[in-house]
């Protein structure tokens, strides 16, 4: 490529072949007075028209044929981008059905410079008069000339200067709107730890309330709990089952009598409330076994002290079903029997 860019002006016109002569070396093309525009023109000439329709294939060509420095990194970013917006084709095309081209470089400027963020247009502008002279649409006098800082204010005293940022091209005001930092700065980090730092505080409070919390529950004693249930199925004993019971009460003291059933075995029980908790008083064993077939185990109060305790046999019309007396007060289950009848 470098041999290329060293002789590619013998291919244009000869009027220029002794100022490119001597600025062959790409490093020097702007110490030779050589405008950008003029160079997209040659390049145009030697690559042809199509260079300029795809914006990857306009970088590549840009940087094989056009000598470094003569555009800014900001610069280039601007001529890339009025070629990947579209903003050429259309100004081109506006040029081409007869508009004026002033006033179609105008509006096409400033819609790139809003596609790229930003409301300085006059970068814009101007890469778009570049484009359009190098495609042959304007005529090298109505390419503006685009301001660059004096050399006192930039790092670099060469002749063009590198942007930070593509959106800002030269300009004596600041962007209305700053581009965002590729990653954040220790200030930015140090400001929004105090805020992180007092959300984790609070997650950590409520986390550690709720675990208390649990903890007390798990050390309520078993007197204090609603569930009777359980306490009654302890005093049953481990091994016991509770199919059924009901709560009573007798001259303000509280009882419960439970069905429970161990193997075939049923037994009526009988517990008392006394500080808070139920004990078992009074045991009496049902009158027939609670076999396989035995569904729906149930114990209902009859009314003056009098319960019934039954379950039903599947595949048959009867079931099982006894009686008996509940005197809370001297702790006794009295159980009447089933007489003469035979167990299901």
């Amino acid at each position: 490529m470098a041999i290329v860019a060293r002789w590619r002006p013998v291919t244009i016109a000869w009027g220029r072949y002794f100022l490119y002569s001597s600025c062959h070396r790409r490093s020097d093309a702007m110490l030779c007075g050589v405008a950008l525009h003029d160079e997209l023109a040659a390049l145009r000439a030697q690559v042809g028209p199509q260079v300029f329709d795809d914006p990857v294939a306009f970088r590549a060509a840009f940087d094989d044929f056009v000598p470094e420095g003569s555009a800014s990194t900001g610069e280039i970013s601007l001529l890339v981008g009025a070629v990947a917006t579209g903003a050429l084709q259309r100004l081109s095309e506006q040029i081409a059905l007869g508009a004026d081209p002033e006033t179609s470089i105008a509006s096409q400027g400033d819609l790139l410079a809003r596609d790229r963020g930003t409301t300085e247009s006059a970068g814009a502008r101007w890469a778009l008069s570049v484009l359009a002279h190098a495609t042959g649409a304007i005529p090298a006098e109505m390419v503006p000339i685009l301001p660059r800082p004096a050399p006192d204010a930039a790092a670099d005293p060469g002749p063009t200067q590198g942007l930070a940022d593509v959106t800002r091209v030269v300009s004596t005001e600041p962007p209305d709107r700053p581009s965002p930092p590729t990653a954040p700065s220790e200030p930015s980090r140090r400001g929004v730890n105090p805020l992180l730092v007092a959300a984790v505080v609070v997650l950590a409070l409520v986390a550690g309330t709720a675990v208390a919390l649990l903890f007390l529950r798990d050390d309520v004693p078993d007197d204090a709990a609603d569930d009777r249930s359980d306490t009654s199925s302890e005093a049953a004993g481990p091994d016991g089952e509770v199919l059924d019971q009901i709560d009573l009460t007798e001259a303000g003291r509280m009882a419960q009598v439970q069905l429970v059933r161990s193997g075939t075995e049923v037994d009526l029980v009988l517990l008392v409330e006394a500080d808070g908790a139920y004990t078992e008083v009074d045991r009496k064993e049902a009158a027939c076994p609670y076999t396989d077939d035995a569904y729906n185990p149930r114990i209902e109060n009859v009314g003056d002290q009098e319960i019934v305790w039954a379950w039903q046999i599947r595949g048959s019309d009867s079931g099982f079903s006894e009686e008996g007396r509940v005197q809370v007060a001297e702790e006794l289950l009295i159980p009447f029997g089933i007489g003469e009848e035979p167990c299901p």
